[in-house]
């Protein structure tokens, strides 16, 4: 973020903002529901954390319409019902939920926690880039961000072999090109649209998967990504019809 503002030499336009506790809210409920993200994973099955995780799409377009007041037509409706029981499809097919124990309730409760945290996060994008600028916002959830889960890191330090050092560097700078398409997507499209689109990322996890890790892709899987791809497009072009 440093050198992204050396290079736009504006400093002072980007550091302006009329909304720092929106901002400041917003990097602790993205930064918790990571954390909340990362606790669940290493405490129940990845799949069905993941499958309980993939709840923040939906619960974006119910905040969208409750909060924002967005206006969702039954196409909408039928679009995002698709792209969530592709993804649930994919994680299903992955084991979500077939070995189920008493003692997941808890991370279970906390992974619903954390979707709704991240929809509440997308909200709240959504809010500040009607005002900000997009480099504006992405510096404050890096600053607050990094501010609020610091005490985390210092707290539960572990030193990491030097090779995997470029790896972790590494995330940062993917992590903020992420984080631009993400806000200038919420600029162009209401964020009960872009919340099911995210759901893309179970297709990448899939095809990754194959690639690096020999994970097969299953029947039920390449139907889980199919409705995935076909729910998406479906809100990618209601986006461009006139409201009904």
């Amino acid at each position: 973020m440093v050198v992204a503002l050396l290079v736009r030499r504006d400093i002072v336009g980007i550091l302006s903002t009329t909304q720092p506790f929106l901002h400041a809210c917003r990097a602790a409920a993205g930064g918790f529901g990571g954390v909340a993200a990362v606790f669940v994973a290493g405490n129940m099955p990845v799949a069905s954390a993941s499958a309980i995780g993939l709840l923040d799409g939906l619960f974006t377009v119910l905040l969208g319409l409750i909060v924002l007041r967005e206006y969702v037509p039954l196409r909408q409706w039928l679009a995002t019902i698709a792209s969530l029981a592709g993804a649930m499809t994919v994680v299903g097919a992955q084991g979500a939920f077939s070995n189920w124990d008493v003692e997941y309730t808890g991370p279970a409760l906390i992974a619903l926690a954390g979707a709704m945290l991240i929809a509440i996060e997308s909200i709240m994008i959504k809010t500040l880039v009607r005002t900000e600028a997009a480099l504006t916002v992405l510096f404050y959830v890096n600053l607050f961000g990094s501010m609020i889960l610091a005490w985390l890191g210092i707290s539960s330090w572990q030193t990491i072999p030097f090779q995997w050092l470029f790896a972790f560097l590494m995330l940062g700078p993917v992590a903020i090109l992420a984080q631009c398409c993400n806000i200038n997507a919420f600029r162009q499209a209401n964020a009960s649209v872009v919340g099911p689109i995210r759901y893309a990322w179970i297709i990448y996890g899939s095809v990754f998967g194959a690639l690096f890790f020999d994970e097969s892709i299953t029947l039920p899987m390449g139907i889980g990504v199919c409705l995935v791809l076909f729910g998406g497009g479906c809100l990618a072009f209601l986006r461009n019809r006139p409201r009904l």
